[in-house]
């Protein structure tokens, strides 16, 4: 059967070729055994030996042991073989920024949904309707809604946007608002975002309108506790359980010494942040987390049912033991010929991110490690007491989508957590605290028939997860691997990475505009989005530069460069990832 590939052009392209890839969904009554192997199903129970799980429709119909008792099958049924292999559900990341260039990277590594959270409204529904239906190759797509106001002092999240980049938005002005907001999103979004700066009777009555509507909530916090009380189901990052876990007077002025900044402002090089921004390289808060006050901490997250996102591999990928491990994993990957499709600004800035402490003094990364453990041990202890950990990996702010999940639960593992409760973290609890447990998550009759054959058990070892050999969505086998010509109609403009991107530069004015040949001069260049990296071009090339702000460059023309009369250029050149040339300032060489 013929399956058809989407390839497109930039931003909103339509549909080119067709290629024999097999079906895009199972066809009705269509069905699909899959025969042998160990069935790790995701409810946490034991394991079946000698599994048979039969899908139809789309649907998980049967699952049994053995051929003794076993139903007939309907006519046609697609045998696969699972013979010695082991069996797991399909793999949820519950924290994505997704774009067109992600669909093979995600299916390949057996992740078979995603949440994402960077998304528009008109943009997500495009892309949810062709990933879902098959139309376009890689994982279910689910996206957030975002409700402005909160009485944070924020803007009006609709007003001078460009609504094919936002996600769907409502305003909250008053907590009254809160079910008017909620019905703007009810049946559009899958998923409710709010901003770590919203006052609490704004949270909670969002909160109670939501869960009315069976949507879930989630938020970046400065406390988790009293983020959790205010209602939200998932909290993204550890920030809030780090700030709140900083007991001690002392811990206390450190944090108050940081400072706050919100979300939507915070800076772009996030790695010098001069202040707190809820999940974006805050490792050094940690070191002041109070181990004996996590007892108290986890007995109130667990009793409201709060689920945390730690996002481990995002933040401390860089500073911790397994750095050299996964940045060679990294780069194996991006140096795969069918995956120079991959944006190379996204490579850059994923890789990158494994130095983003390099610069940083011993004393840093020591307070870094510091923290981190106790960040372990706090997961740890979380999960023993019945705590739920659901796996977002943020791709890609500087995470390889679908690999970065499965760096997440050996991050997990490594900290303590049995691997059957890191693999929960990316199937069953993942789908509970989104509410989609119904559909997703476990290998249950009723559920969408998305499974993931390994050739290894990743109960012995967690890094078997990367033994994808087979990959099964809604009934569907599916072509995994890469194709260098993969490509999706959908688009987003600009980088969606932030982290270590460098801004386009803008120049606006040079003093002086006109120098007397064979001068030896530095020239004042001014503008805008310079970074340290930045350097002056004269007549394209570039020159001694110095960076005196991210407004204003210095740079040095020689006796040689000016030696003859003329019209030249000057411009402004920062390099890879993101940055750019701006050009186009008149320079004139007179005569002597």
């Amino acid at each position: 059967m013929e399956r058809i590939r989407l390839i497109g052009n930039l931003k909103f392209s339509l549909c080119l070729l067709v290629f024999a890839w097999g079906a895009l969904t199972q066809a009705n009554g269509a069905s699909l055994l899959v025969r042998g192997g160990t069935l790790i199903d995701g409810t946490g129970g034991v394991p079946l030996a000698n599994a048979r799980i039969l899908i139809t429709d789309g649907r998980i119909a049967r699952v049994w042991s053995g051929d003794t008792g076993a139903p007939a099958l309907p006519a046609g049924t697609e045998i696969v073989e699972a013979g010695g292999k082991f069996i797991i559900p399909g793999l949820i990341d519950s924290h994505v920024h997704y774009n067109w260039y992600m669909g093979e990277l995600f299916l390949t590594h057996g992740v078979t949904t995603v949440f994402d959270l960077g998304g528009g409204p008109v943009w997500s529904i495009a892309v949810q309707k062709g990933l879902n239906s098959g139309q376009i190759v890689g994982p279910r797509y689910y996206f957030h809604g975002v409700l402005g106001g909160g009485g944070a002092g924020q803007t009006d999240p609709l007003a001078g946007t460009n609504t094919a980049k936002m996600r769907f938005a409502a305003n909250v002005n008053t907590p009254a608002d809160a079910p008017k907001g909620v019905a703007a999103l009810k049946g559009k979004a899958d998923i409710i975002t709010l901003n770590e700066d919203w006052k609490a009777d704004y949270f909670k009555a969002v909160a109670g309108a939501a869960h009315a509507g069976g949507l879930s909530i989630i938020s970046h916090s400065f406390n988790a506790l009293d983020t959790s009380d205010w209602g939200v189901d998932g909290i993204e990052h550890m920030t809030g359980v780090g700030i709140a876990a900083a007991r001690s007077p002392e811990a206390k002025k450190a944090v108050a010494a940081m400072g706050f900044c919100t979300h939507q402002y915070a800076p772009i090089l996030e790695q010098s942040l001069p202040c707190i921004a809820a999940g974006h390289k805050n490792s050094k808060l940690y070191q002041w987390m109070d181990t004996s006050y996590f007892d108290e901490m986890i007995q109130h997250l667990v009793k409201n049912h709060t689920f945390l996102n730690p996002t481990l591999d995002f933040e401390w990928k860089g500073i911790i033991d397994r750095t050299p491990q996964f940045e060679l994993e990294d780069q194996k990957l991006f140096f795969n010929p069918a995956l120079q499709y991959v944006p190379e600004d996204e490579r850059l800035v994923t890789l990158g991110q494994y130095h983003w402490a390099d610069a940083r003094p011993a004393s840093d990364r020591e307070q870094f490690l510091t923290g981190y453990k106790k960040v372990q041990e706090f997961l740890r202890k979380f999960v023993t007491a019945g705590g739920k950990l659901y796996s977002g990996t943020d791709s890609a702010s500087a995470n390889t989508p679908g690999l970065a999940l499965h760096h997440e639960m050996q991050l997990f593992v490594d900290a303590g957590i049995p691997p059957m409760q890191a693999l929960l973290s990316s199937t069953k609890w993942a789908a509970e605290m989104a509410r989609m447990d119904k559909n997703l998550g476990t290998v249950e009759p009723g559920k969408y028939g998305d499974l993931v054959i390994l050739a290894a058990d990743p109960l012995k070892d967690i890094h078997n997860t990367q033994t994808v050999e087979k990959v099964i969505k809604g009934g569907v086998m599916q072509n995994i691997g890469y194709h260098a010509d993969y490509d999706a109609p959908f688009h987003l403009t600009g980088p969606l990475t932030k982290h270590l991107y460098s801004q386009p530069p803008v120049i606006a004015n040079l003093e002086p505009a006109l120098i007397v040949q064979g001068s030896e001069v530095w020239v004042r260049v001014t503008g805008a989005n310079f970074s340290p990296n930045s350097v002056v071009l004269f007549d394209g090339k570039p020159v001694e530069t110095k960076f005196v702000g991210d407004n204003e460059l210095h740079g040095r023309l020689t006796a040689n460069q000016t030696s003859h009369p003329g019209n030249y250029l000057i411009g402004v050149e920062t390099p890879k990832p993101g940055g750019g040339v701006a050009g186009g300032l008149g320079l004139i060489v007179d005569y002597r």
